[in-house]
């Protein structure tokens, strides 16, 4: 779509990430436990070698 249009990428965040793979584990998960992998999740969201693990993007683009 970048080449097509005049746009230019901002950033390529995989906006689940291994969570579809742990969602029973993320399920059970308390509070706190949620927190952390919260944290690890925002750490890693927008590493290209990851990025391709996650079942969804979100892929932020301008109008150039």
């Amino acid at each position: 779509m970048d080449a097509e249009f005049s746009v230019e990428r901002i950033k390529l965040v995989a906006t689940d990430g291994a969570t579809n793979y742990n969602r029973e584990l993320i399920d059970a998960m308390d509070d706190d436990t949620f927190a952390k992998w919260m944290d690890y999740h925002f750490a890693i969201c927008e590493r290209p070698d990851l990025i391709g693990a996650s079942h969804h993007t979100l892929d932020i683009i301008r109008k150039i």
